[in-house]
């Protein structure tokens, strides 16, 4: 197979790939939300302007039949002494949700494409220290064939687990979970007996005119939810710093356009107190954050609204839905099936390269450190 890969630098070159990333996004029958445009390009409108951040888009043809996308860019660390590329939406500034970044791919030569693409890069070894890859569902595993020769170091870096309801041939996911199907209608029947049959209801927030609103009081009741105390589980306010706020709101409004995302919404009466968002791609849907007022905690909200989210992935014909990824001992309610996606970093030959990735390890622990922190803070 031919591969001919163009490199992508500049913001207004990689959002003219939009409708062919979004075609081959639908095409491969992705179940990642993240490898497709609207988080990338959306990543780049509102952090491409840092001089850290430049571009660096791997564009792969067979012909002229876009076949591989790598959604990558060019940051400088350590005060400009090293450059990393790495995948667009890992780095600095931690968007919580933006949770599997990847290559995308034609599954029928997935192979080749990220060979084409290690290969792209290696060719000039010069202009980078240390390159990370996240290969994607249909690229398991990095071989070290890939690499021009043994000059370059492969470390294996990450794994990030995710918990996933397999949809595809399950007549009933409750089947064996008796416990959850029970808590299921015990919401329904507190609601009614608290509030009364006709002073509740859910709704499905789609239509792309609405969408920016639902989104609103999600955050807004995302924020309280990191505000309950009295035992709960804490959770972090993700949506605390105003960067990263609005950027993801431009993610599901733009996702929302060609029906990406879904916010279900918990009513009492006429007021929102619970809210999930859901993402979507062409074969399955992705739990995404949430948020609970203290007056609907008691009545398992949250996992009422997933159940929604659940049978329309059912009724849309979705292999799977995905309850991301962290741990968490709710999504074993749900099932006990977990994926896993690596990524890996191909040090460059140089002394200064090698050299570097210790300080730039230290840096990694470091940054590892505030991230916690962040996913902590209440």
């Amino acid at each position: 197979m031919d591969l001919q890969i163009t490199e992508h630098r500049q913001l207004t070159a990689v959002q003219k790939l939009a409708h062919d990333w979004r075609a081959l996004h639908d095409a491969a029958g992705e179940a990642n939300p993240f490898t497709g445009p609207d988080w990338a390009l959306t990543w780049l409108d509102h952090f491409a302007g840092d001089p850290r951040h430049e571009p660096c888009v791997l564009e792969v043809r067979d012909g002229d039949r876009l076949v591989g996308l790598a959604p990558l860019y060019r940051r400088s660390v350590l005060r400009g002494l090293a450059t990393v590329v790495q995948p667009i939406g890992t780095g600095s500034l931690w968007i919580g949700p933006y949770e599997q970044p990847a290559l995308l791919t034609d599954p029928g030569c997935a192979r080749d494409v990220a060979r084409a693409v290690v290969g792209h890069l290696c060719a000039d070894p010069t202009s980078w220290d240390v390159a990370r890859f996240a290969l994607g569902e249909n690229v398991p595993w990095f071989e070290p064939e890939w690499l021009p020769d043994w000059s370059f170091t492969l470390l294996q870096r990450r794994t990030s687990p995710s918990a996933v309801l397999r949809l595809e041939g399950v007549e009933n996911v409750y089947a064996g979970r008796r416990n959850l199907k029970e808590s299921l209608r015990r919401a329904r029947n507190r609601l009614t007996r608290d509030v009364g049959a006709d002073a509740w209801s859910v709704r499905r927030v789609t239509d792309p005119a609405q969408l920016p609103a639902a989104f609103d009081r999600l955050v807004a009741l995302h924020g309280q939810r990191a505000q309950l105390r009295d035992g709960r589980p804490v959770h972090a306010d993700i949506y605390a710093d105003p960067r990263v706020l609005a950027y993801l709101r431009d993610v599901v409004t733009r996702s929302g356009e060609h029906g990406g995302a879904s916010v279900y919404e918990l009513l009492v009466g006429d007021a929102v107190e619970a809210s999930q968002l859901v993402l979507h791609t062409r074969t399955a849907s992705y739990s995404s954050t949430s948020g609970v007022s203290d007056r609907a905690w008691p009545y398992s909200a949250v996992t009422y609204l997933l159940s929604l989210a659940v049978k329309d992935a059912q009724d849309a014909g979705h292999r799977l839905l995905n309850l991301s990824t962290g741990p968490n001992q709710a999504k074993l309610r749900w099932t006990d099936e977990v994926r896993t996606s690596q990524e890996f970093a191909v040090v460059g030959p140089r002394r200064r390269s090698k050299a570097l990735m210790v300080a730039l390890d230290a840096h990694a622990v470091l940054a590892g450190f505030a991230e916690a922190r962040r996913a902590h803070r209440v």
